[in-house]
């Protein structure tokens, strides 16, 4: 009957030992190789943490979520936008590569957003294109409810619009718009 395990196959050899058969220089020993040792992973937690703090943050410090948060001007609809629709998008989409992520609970968290409506807005393209969609203005309170209370600093991109939107971005689809200069 052959051997199930490679265990039984493999019997590990002794080189350290002298033995009759090995006396001679000119002798082969086989010798079984050993696989290397794996390393340890290091990690962010701080040692004696069981909460899965990172290190440099006290555990006493309450995280905020970010539905706590109020922005200036979010209750009457009023709030000042400064990312454009790709941005919302882009940001979207990575948002749906994170596990467990489900679109139709995110809409209810966010506002009880309508599904079509959500599907015309990421269906749309270009700065401008869904600006006037409610997924585009409930999207982005919360991306910046969630910015805020990761703590997280604003992009480079993002203080540029503010500089040059001083009363935020049009909310108004720019497509087939006469611009007069």
């Amino acid at each position: 009957m052959p051997p199930k395990r490679k265990s039984e196959v493999l019997e590990p050899v002794d080189l350290t030992v002298d033995t009759p058969e090995a006396e001679s220089e000119d002798d082969y020993a086989p010798a079984v190789v050993k696989p290397a040792a794996k390393k340890a992973r290091k990690s962010d937690v701080a040692e004696g943490s069981s909460s899965g703090a990172k290190k440099g943050k006290t555990a006493d410090e309450p995280k905020k979520k970010w539905f706590e948060i109020k922005l200036e001007g979010e209750e009457e609809g009023d709030l000042k936008i400064y990312d454009d629709c790709n941005d919302i998008r882009r940001k979207i989409k990575a948002l749906q590569k994170q596990p467990d992520f489900k679109v139709t609970h995110w809409l209810q968290a966010i506002g009880n957003i309508n599904n079509n409506s959500y599907q015309r807005f990421m269906k749309a393209s270009g700065p401008t294109g869904g600006a006037s969609n409610g997924t585009y203005y409930a999207a982005y309170v919360y991306f910046e409810k969630v910015r805020i209370a990761e703590g997280k600093k604003k992009t480079p991109k993002r203080i540029r619009n503010e500089q040059e939107y001083l009363s935020g971005m049009p909310t108004e689809e720019r497509r087939g718009m006469w611009v007069r200069g």
